[in-house]
């Protein structure tokens, strides 16, 4: 039989270029990422309510970070995976190629929300000029990072990924029940700047102004942080 030379070495190159080794493909290191549970939730077989639950998860389980499906965490915990309430968990821990530009993003947030200081609170206001205190939340983050978030403190105070008070990082959002009962009903909103002091329109103050969480009154009213 007569062999086709042209046909051997083509076939020779497409299988020197087709057929890689596997330590050549790409790997995502999964195990480096982890979220934590905050509080008691279902772990869940898909991204929604309706999906069957695997099991409970209780606070302080570390479970893999897979990935994420809107306010779904995709997760792996004891050889399976599934899904949790992002509420539910804290933010990811662990290497991530995004993590430099998160922080930069933050840091820009936290700089850009310091121009506003000084300026009027008015009840209903949300800027540029003035601001009641989840007003102020709300342009600060849809004007600096162009995320739409929910416009009442209550509302924020459940969006994003729960950060606890121990936690915080400069640009997370900060939340407090300010109406003296202390039952965790959120009523304030603010923005953590770092080295524990945060950013808000006071209605007290009338103005946007920067606080302490480790003054009396915010340090008892604190109720939740959250990371977005």
């Amino acid at each position: 039989m007569k062999i086709n030379k042209s046909y051997v070495v083509a076939s020779a190159i497409i299988a020197s270029t087709s057929i890689l080794p596997l330590g050549n493909v790409e790997q995502v290191d999964a195990a480096s990422k982890t979220v934590t549970v905050e509080s008691r939730v279902n772990f869940r077989k898909g991204p929604s309510k309706k999906y069957a639950s695997i099991r409970k998860l209780h606070k302080g389980y570390k479970l893999t970070y897979l990935g994420k499906s809107g306010r779904w965490v995709k997760v792996k915990y004891k050889g399976k995976t599934g899904y949790v309430y992002d509420s539910y968990v804290s933010s990811v821990k662990g290497s991530g190629s995004n993590k430099n530009e998160s922080n930069n993003n933050k840091s820009s947030l936290v700089s850009y929300a310091k121009t506003k200081l000084g300026k009027p609170y008015v009840w209903g206001a949300q800027g540029p000029n003035s601001f009641d205190c989840s007003g102020f939340t709300y342009y600060v983050v849809k004007n600096k990072l162009g995320k739409s978030i929910p416009r009442t403190s209550t509302e924020q105070s459940r969006y994003g990924t729960y950060v606890s008070k121990g936690n915080l990082r400069a640009g997370d959002l900060v939340f407090f029940d300010t109406v003296g009962s202390n039952n965790g009903n959120v009523s304030h909103a603010g923005i953590y700047i770092g080295n524990g002091q945060f950013i808000h329109a006071s209605s007290t103050q009338k103005k946007v102004v920067i606080s302490s969480l480790a003054s009396g009154h915010y340090s008892k009213a604190f109720v939740n942080g959250r990371r977005l």
